[in-house]
């Protein structure tokens, strides 16, 4: 039985405007506790994403925090699966293209964020 991105899904996906700072991203993950944020444009459609990794590297960089999230975080090419595609498939997403979260679109839809420690989780939960 092959467990779907869906069932790992923990929470809404947290989202940050494209206008919006470092400062603002590093607030929000900080207040969330969580690694990435998508980038979304002034209609709500996801354009890219930030991660922790993103910052740290723009920091050491020489960027400021006051410079916008599009300058730092990915943006366009966002790796996604669908919520029916199998954690499997999820995990080689990530693996193949060294990243940690994948975006979950279904459809033109924003479905939610998932992390490989979700992933983790599921199949610790699974195998026991």
């Amino acid at each position: 039985m092959s467990i779907t991105v869906d069932k790992v899904i923990k929470r809404e996906p947290l989202v940050i405007n494209e206008n919006a700072t470092v400062k603002d991203a590093v607030d929000i993950m900080s207040r969330e506790n969580v690694g990435l944020l998508v980038i979304v444009n002034s209609a709500g459609k996801p354009i890219g994403v930030i991660s922790e990794r993103d910052i740290i590297r723009a920091l050491s960089r020489g960027k400021d925090l006051n410079a916008k999230v599009t300058e730092v975080g990915t943006i366009g090419n966002i790796i996604t699966v669908s919520p029916k595609d199998s954690i499997y498939k999820a995990a080689l997403l990530m693996n193949d293209h060294k990243i940690r979260h994948l975006v979950v679109m279904d459809g033109d839809k924003l479905r939610g964020v998932i992390s490989i420690r979700d992933i983790i989780s599921e199949e610790r939960v699974v195998s026991s």
